[in-house]
């Protein structure tokens, strides 16, 4: 099995909702909920096609698109507040944390890279006590970058950091604009799907899973390959 420049058999780059811990349909509820002030009647569907796995950058200018007019600083305030109080009931995803020590034991190093802002992504992680396994080094977020997904920044800048090869990293990655932004980056792409993920989004995935425990062995596999 081939190396990476840093030394270990590859890089796995985590993202966190919906991969990691299970905010996506606490987002999606409070997505819904606070676009009812703003003139929209969207469906949970809706929410997750147009908002899900993408930076609030990028959401932000949508947003606006469809309401025709700028957003209300007092709105983004009250927003994020809800979200932030969502988070409250955050749980890990079933067979996360097991994911992130098998990778490691097999010998691979592992990071996250998230469309949340830092602040958010450092909450979640504490919150659901998955910071221990992912030191501040090992996280990104799309603040950091110009571009959110589905462009390929974060993954690039994850890889650039942590001294691999894209060709050398797989993506674990639940949304269109993941799996998107995992393939322009250079890398291999596992999608895992879940009820809130359509199988469609995965159509571009070297593989999909169901389970989150599948990934280390499966990662490992896509690295043999070369």
């Amino acid at each position: 099995m081939g190396e990476s420049p840093a030394g270990g058999r590859g890089l796995v780059i985590f993202d966190c909702d919906g991969v990691l811990v299970d905010s996506e349909r606490l987002n999606v509820r409070t997505w819904r909920r606070m676009t009812t002030d703003l003139g929209l009647d969207l469906t949970d569907e809706d929410v997750v096609h147009t908002f899900v796995g993408k930076a609030y950058a990028d959401n932000r200018v949508r947003l606006t698109e469809l309401v025709g007019r700028d957003l209300d600083p007092a709105w983004e305030r009250r927003l994020r507040a809800e979200f932030r109080a969502s988070h409250a009931e955050l749980e890990i995803i079933p067979g996360a944390r097991h994911a992130l020590e098998a990778c490691v034991a097999d010998g691979l190093e592992v990071c996250v890279a998230s469309g949340s802002m830092r602040q958010a992504l450092e909450y979640k992680l504490e919150a659901t006590g998955l910071a221990g396994l992912l030191p501040p080094s090992a996280r990104f977020s799309s603040e950091e970058v110009e571009r959110g997904k589905p462009e390929p920044d974060v993954f690039l800048l994850a890889a650039r950091t942590t001294g691999h090869d894209p060709s050398r990293c797989v993506v674990v990655e639940d949304s269109l604009a993941g799996v998107a932004a995992g393939r322009a980056a250079g890398m291999r792409v596992v999608g895992y799907e879940s009820d809130m993920t359509p199988h469609a989004w995965f159509a571009d995935a070297d593989a999909v899973v169901t389970d989150m425990a599948q990934v280390p062995e499966l990662a490992a596999d896509l690295l043999a390959a070369g």
